[in-house]
This record gives structure tokens, sequence and C-alpha cells, in this order.
């Protein structure tokens, strides 16, 4: 059986980041002990997180698994040093190098930490540009593909994740001298799920503050003229919108705040104990 996976972080700054790959079957075990102290949260010292590669075990999930669906519903939106680092320019969207081309790295995260997790595999900006909307109307888009998956599929946490548009001071957390990109729940209160919507955002923004201090922004609540107010998330009362980092937030940022995440969801759902 697949161990509880405790996280993998955290990766050193000056070493390239290398996405996981599900075939290599290699199981990275982390444990963090935070220490008490009358400091304030971004003056917390704890031990640095051991990150140790053992035996070659399968990282399937167990046939308990728990299933995540990632929506990227504005699929284009993207990070100035990931599109630069891939095709030499400058941009905030991207219609090669973006949150949908990450998709795959962020399940192997979230596989390697006992999660079963998929992508919905549409680009809804591209699809949404085809019918000839604007992205305005990409919620409208995402909707008609989500609504059909869910009828197909039972998924026991959706993910509809995003890029915010704040600078890098705004948007990144160092701890223990390493960079993460912050993190915001974002629930719509015009929706008959949004109180359970709004409990799981509340408890997932706390376990991750938990792993890293301040690591989560906390819950966003959307309501009234001028606004969606509803996200899709009327569609199930699972679903989250997630917000990871901003504009200006590197490929290593993004992708240590995605482990993060998959610790943060698998302490708070499937290891509950918090024994690994």
């Amino acid at each position: 059986m697949l161990p509880i996976i405790t996280g993998l972080l955290p990766f050193p700054n000056n070493k390239k980041y290398e996405p996981p790959t599900a075939e290599e079957k290699q199981v990275v075990y982390a444990s963090t002990n935070v220490q008490s102290s009358d400091k304030s949260a971004d003056e917390v010292t704890a031990t640095e997180v051991a990150a140790t590669e053992t035996s070659k075990t399968d990282v399937t999930p167990t046939m308990d698994s728990f299933d995540v669906l990632f929506v990227f519903t504005h699929s284009h939106e993207t990070y100035k040093p990931f599109v630069k680092s891939k095709n030499g320019t400058v941009a905030v969207y991207d219609d090669q190098a973006n949150l949908l081309s990450m998709s795959q790295a962020m399940e192997n995260y979230f596989k390697l930490n006992g999660l079963n997790a998929t992508t919905l595999n549409v680009d809804i900006m591209a699809e949404t540009v085809k019918q000839g909307k604007t992205m305005a109307s990409s919620y409208s888009t995402a909707r008609t593909f989500l609504n059909k998956e869910l009828k197909k599929n039972q998924y026991d946490l959706i993910l509809d994740i995003h890029r915010d548009a704040t600078g890098h001071k705004a948007s990144t957390i160092s701890y223990n001298n390493v960079g993460y990109a912050k993190a915001a729940f974002v629930i719509g209160a015009e929706n008959p799920n949004y109180k359970s919507n709004l409990n799981h955002a509340n408890s997932l923004s706390q376990a991750l503050n938990k792993i890293v201090p301040n690591i989560s922004r906390g819950v966003i609540q959307k309501s009234g003229a001028g606004v969606d107010g509803v996200y899709n998330q009327d569609l199930a009362n699972n679903l989250l919108l997630i917000e990871i980092g901003g504009i200006e937030n590197t490929e290593d940022e993004v992708y240590r705040t995605i482990a993060v995440l998959a610790q943060a969801i698998a302490k708070t759902y499937v290891n509950q104990d918090g024994n690994a």
C-alpha cells in the first residue's frame, strides 16, 4: 500500500526545478516540524524540511482514493518568468506556456501525496475565442464542459486554478529562506452551495498556513454588482476557486505552493489524524 505522503518541499532556490513524473515511481517523503515561538508568523523558525527519496514504490493512489478535478477557466493565465523561460517573451497570458500547460506537473504532485488528480482537458479560453466570445464569458464556456463532466464522474474536490494579477512582493512569501507563491480562495457568495464551499475554503486556508505560515491570503467572498458571485460553484458544493501567485512568480515558487496545497488537502481530508 502507498503510505500517506506528508509533502514535497522545499526545493533549493539555486536549483532548477524539475517536475516530478509518476513514471519514475519514486515516493518522496518530507516532514515539517514547526517550533512554537513568541515571534510573528513571518519570523517563525522551523527545522528544515528534510526530503528523502525512498524505494521505487508505486505512486498510484490507494483503492480508497481522494479524487480531485482541476479546472482552468482562465487557461491562458500565466507568469512572466515562466513564459520567458519557455519562449523568451514576457506576457501575463499565453496560449502555450500557461496554467493549463502546467497541469501535468500539478497532477503529479497531488498523486505523490496520495491524491488522484485529473484535469478537465479543455482549453477554455481558446474555446471561448473560438465561439466568438470575450474572456468575460470564460465561466459560461467552462460551465458547459464542467457540467457534462460532473454528470459522468464524481469528485471529492474540484479546484478552479487561477493566477492573481498582483506583483511579486504581494504574491510571494519567504519561509526558511525559500520562496512560495501565495494562495487565496475566492468564493461566490451568490450560489446555493455558498456555505459548503466556504467551509472547504476556510479549512484548506488554515491547513496551508499550518504548513507554511501566511502562504494563504485567506478566503475572499464575492457578491454584488459588477462581480460574478457564482463562479460555477453552484454546480458542486466542493468547488473552490484558488489563485496561486501573481504575474511575477517563478515556476519554482508556483510548484512549491502546489506541493504545499497537495499536502494540505491530504492532511485535511485523507490523513486527518496527522500521522504519516
